[in-house]
């Protein structure tokens, strides 16, 4: 079947209900994300398409011209088929100096019909905090003031925006909880560490709820974008009331989207999927992960998630171009990107990726059911397999 797109790259062969926002349904058996106009949407974005850690790539490549770097890189990644913008303009952590011009990146993405998120950002990630400083204290009555002054103001840019999907706040946000929970006086640090887990995401995710649907009472809630480890499948039910869908970050062969689901009703937002470049010891000797095995496992992952009734939409963790500056870079001299920092195409991977994102929706409508699981074992032999070959 031929799939022709509306004005925001749904579907026009899979109708859902027209409300003006993008909102989920279940159609066919699936979740889905549906357009303002009514069709189904299967979103599928890169986490990280600009960043503050590419500085000294804007110099090199664009003579310092942060125009020309916005504009071409956005043509570079819909070239490559990606949708949307699951992590809007930029994350917090990838930009913590506001090196990226927000309002400029999100006036393209509407002048240009291309769906996006918006951060509202909570939490710094763990990798961004200064030496010494933990995560706030969310009960505090002054952390909650805050949160209520953010909320209306973000909320006052995107209320009216139907190109606006909905609100993230951020990645990592209970990564390495130990310190964080010492440092929180109201919680009671001999008790389990998932018990006080789920008191803390249970306040926090309500606590925005709340403020976010005073001010919008349209655009959907992501929440925060966190490891699949972070949270027990009962601290996931404790949350249903205060998200439109899950969304941990990987897939995981030790944890089931399909059982978080069927506890919990929600679809899973695969938030920041893996996409090849970080193996159990790419940290420690990452160039051996090779652009041909991450264009294998982009692929796999992709039909992976497209084929899975209980995932509505994915996220890749990726940049354009390699990192060449940042946190990332200091720890472990990681290289991201699907072009090389002179803007080169990476062998093996970009072509794979425009490959396998051209079947985005003739996939998205043909489900697996049962033989999911051969996928799933299919996908987890290679991953054992590029472990074998950078060991």
């Amino acid at each position: 079947m031929i799939h022709t797109l509306d004005a925001y790259g749904g579907t026009t062969q899979l109708r859902g209900k027209s409300t003006g926002w993008f909102h989920l349904e279940k159609l066919n058996g699936r979740r889905w994300f549906i357009t303002p106009e009514g069709n189904a949407f299967f979103p599928v974005s890169l986490s990280h398409l600009y960043t503050g850690n590419s500085q000294s790539t804007v110099r090199k490549l664009y003579n310092g011209d942060k125009d020309a770097w916005i504009e071409n890189w956005f043509r570079q990644m819909q070239s490559l088929g990606f949708n949307c913008a699951l992590a809007g303009a930029t994350s917090q952590c990838r930009d913590p100096k506001g090196y990226v011009d927000v309002e400029k990146v999100e006036a393209l993405f509407r002048r240009e019909s291309f769906p996006y998120a918006a951060g509202l950002f909570l939490i710094p990630h763990p990798n961004e905090l200064p030496k010494g400083q933990e995560r706030p204290d969310i009960f505090a009555a002054a952390y909650q003031e805050w949160v209520e002054a953010l909320v209306a103001d973000v909320c006052s840019r995107y209320v009216n925006d139907p190109m606006m999907m909905g609100y993230y706040y951020g990645f990592g946000t209970f990564i390495r909880p130990g310190s964080w929970i010492d440092a929180i006086p109201s919680l009671d640090n001999e008790a389990p560490e998932q018990e006080n887990i789920r008191k803390m995401a249970v306040h926090l995710y309500r606590m925005a709820h709340d403020a976010i649907r005073r001010h919008d009472p349209n655009h959907l809630i992501f929440g925060p974008y966190v490891k699949e480890q972070s949270f027990d499948l009962e601290t996931w039910k404790a949350l249903t009331p205060y998200v439109d869908m899950f969304s941990p970050q990987h897939f995981n062969r030790n944890i089931s989207f399909a059982e978080q689901s069927a506890a919990t009703g929600r679809s899973v937002l695969v938030s920041d999927e893996e996409s090849g470049h970080i193996f159990e010891t790419a940290r420690q000797n990452p160039r051996s992960v090779t652009s041909e095995h991450k264009g294998r496992i982009y692929s796999l992952l992709l039909d992976r998630h497209l084929r899975d009734s209980n995932v509505c939409g994915i996220n890749f963790c990726a940049t354009l171009y390699d990192l060449d500056d940042g946190p990332l870079m200091d720890m472990a001299g990681m290289m991201e990107g699907l072009y090389d920092w002179d803007g080169n195409p990476k062998p093996g991977l970009v072509d794979a990726v425009r490959d396998a994102n051209k079947e985005i929706y003739g996939r998205a409508t043909v489900l697996c059911g049962s033989a999911l699981d051969e996928l799933d074992e299919k996908l987890c032999r290679t991953r054992d397999e590029v472990h074998e070959h950078i060991r």
